[in-house]
């Protein structure tokens, strides 16, 4: 029996070996021609650093898949058809993404008995061409700008503890629309 290695513990690993790997690359140079044909295929000259960096993402989407709810888990946690769950999804006012020929909603957004309070207003905002993994920190990642007991929020915990007001809704839309901008 091995012991269990977490995410954090596998990237820290895989942190040191793109160091190590970068500070004693043996790579031979390559041709000026065969640098562009690379370069424009996409590969970086940092491979560890772009390994580590695609590891990464791909243990963070495993995680979320495994975390989300199927449409029937989610139809059984809001007290409703998993036919409403999905005609929510069509309505935007929950947030799927597909994995497969299914629809996951990540977990982020429920309650023990239901969604997030004013999610419905804010998930139409969010766009649907965003990758899963960004809606996902874009969700749960902490802003300056909205705050809760003094302290940054995120927006599920700022709509968790607002009252859904006009304003409130304003903040977080304004949250949604700089960090789209941002990623572009």
């Amino acid at each position: 029996m091995g012991a269990e290695i977490t995410r954090a513990d596998l990237v820290r690993v895989l942190h040191t070996v793109a160091e190590v790997a970068a500070a004693a690359s043996h790579d031979p140079a390559l041709s000026v021609h065969d640098e562009t044909l690379l370069d424009e295929a996409g590969f970086t000259a940092q491979r560890p650093k772009a390994t580590v960096a695609l590891l990464s993402s791909d243990l963070q989407m495993r995680e979320l898949v495994r975390l989300s709810l199927t449409v029937n888990a989610a139809a059984e946690r809001l007290g409703v058809s998993p036919a409403r769950v999905r005609q929510r999804i069509a309505d935007h006012t929950v947030w799927a993404y597909k994995s497969g020929r299914n629809h996951l909603l990540p977990a982020a957004q429920f309650t023990d008995s239901g969604t997030v309070p004013h999610l419905d207003k804010v998930a139409p905002l969010i766009p649907r061409d965003l990758h899963p993994l960004s809606v996902h920190a874009l969700l749960t990642r902490r802003f300056p700008e909205l705050v809760v007991d003094g302290a940054p929020a995120s927006i599920i915990q700022f709509l968790s503890a607002s009252a859904g007001s006009a304003d409130d809704i304003t903040a977080v839309e304004h949250v949604i629309t700089a960090a789209v901008w941002e990623s572009a």
